[in-house]
């Protein structure tokens, strides 16, 4: 994001709420929001949601092209539980090009899906030992786009994007990083043959020309989320309850840590942080209802033998409930936040009702 020198992520200005979608009126099903991603081309924001929905909203502009508000153009019902879902990497603003969504689902294939008109464009089948198809939990493209990497329990998929079906590469991870679930992976930006995976298991393998080459480990939790800075140097790792962390790994230095910033998780769910385009901040979702900002670019000396906690840059009342979404706009000074989280039965009153905040909320950054 080419941020101007004025903006500071100081504070943000609300600019339309999307909320109607997402509710639901029967007080035993509690939906929520999980996560939004805006598109490669900055034209729409997809979001996942409780209900196994993904919905696709674009930005609608006034007379002098500013942003006034999202609408939503399609939805796309998935046959179970949303694990992950990715926009495809090469959308170009302003193309006619189809927009493709790739999604993964309990007890489902992956899906492709045509993001304009909501049909399946392809499928792709991991199978387990008896020869079903059994779900992977994490999806990601390769820089191309011409390769899918799936992670799932003990291993790694690499399918061929224009060759749906079951013909896939498979690496086993179950020596190296232990019988776990691969929960995320990430393409370096820069070395495109180096990628990152994290588990539930608390590790997270590097590795290049599909071999393992690091593992880093030192989360007290498992992970839900990696990114690389946008020079590849460095690898930023966040995880779920028990583990308040965001983890900046010096890949110059493989093992040591740079500093880490400090948010609150207080649940399982995923929740997400993302990095400014030019690498100069660092934004994240919080439990508490706020989106805390780390300035990246700032010199930080350290002491002997003492851990580097990365000063806030600033903290910001966002949603009346758990902020599990943040996305960053790729060009435009724009967040787009998620918020929701399952609440226990015996915490709905009328009151817990009344706070719940199921919403995407578009801002303008000041």
């Amino acid at each position: 994001m080419e941020i101007n020198h004025a903006v500071q992520f100081k504070d943000l200005q609300l600019i339309c709420t999307c909320s109607d979608d997402f509710l639901v009126n029967d007080k035993e099903f509690q939906q929520c929001l999980k996560g939004c991603k805006w598109s490669t081309d900055g034209l729409s924001i997809l979001t996942n949601s409780e209900d196994k929905r993904l919905r696709i909203f674009n930005i609608e502009t006034d007379e002098t092209n500013q942003c006034k508000q999202l609408h939503k153009v399609n939805e796309i019902k998935e046959g179970g539980t949303i694990y992950d879902y990715v926009w495809y990497p090469n959308t170009m603003q302003n193309s006619n090009d189809v927009k493709l969504i790739l999604s993964t689902s309990n007890r489902s294939p992956i899906h492709l899906w045509n993001a304009i008109n909501g049909e399946l464009e392809a499928t792709y089948r991991v199978y387990d030992h008896v020869d079903e198809v059994a779900h992977v939990n994490s999806l990601c493209f390769n820089w191309s786009g011409e390769e899918i990497y799936c992670g799932s329990y003990g291993k790694l998929n690499i399918f061929r994007t224009d060759r749906p079906g079951r013909e896939f590469t498979e690496i086993s991870t179950k020596a190296d990083l232990h019988r776990s679930i691969i929960s995320t992976i990430v393409m370096n930006p820069v070395d495109r043959s180096i990628f990152a995976v994290g588990t539930y298991s608390k590790d997270i393998g590097i590795y290049g020309g599909n071999q393992l080459m690091y593992i880093l480990r030192g989360h007290k939790s498992g992970i839900t989320q990696l990114q690389f800075s946008p020079d590849g140097l460095k690898l930023y790792s966040g995880s779920r309850k028990g583990d308040n962390d965001i983890v900046c790994w010096d890949l110059r230095n493989v093992g040591q840590t740079l500093y880490s910033a400090e948010r609150t998780v207080t649940t399982n769910q995923k929740i997400c942080f993302d990095i400014s385009s030019d690498g100069q901040y660092l934004v994240s979702g919080n439990c508490t209802g706020e989106i805390s900002t780390w300035k990246l670019n700032q010199i930080i000396e350290k002491s002997d033998g003492a851990e580097i906690v990365l000063p806030l840059n600033s903290k910001i009342p966002v949603h009346n409930d758990c902020v599990n979404g943040v996305s960053l706009h790729p060009t435009l000074p724009l967040l787009a936040t998620a918020s929701g989280q399952r609440h226990h039965e015996n915490d709905n009153d009328e009151q817990q009702l009344k706070d719940t905040d199921i919403s995407l909320k578009l801002w303008e950054i000041i």
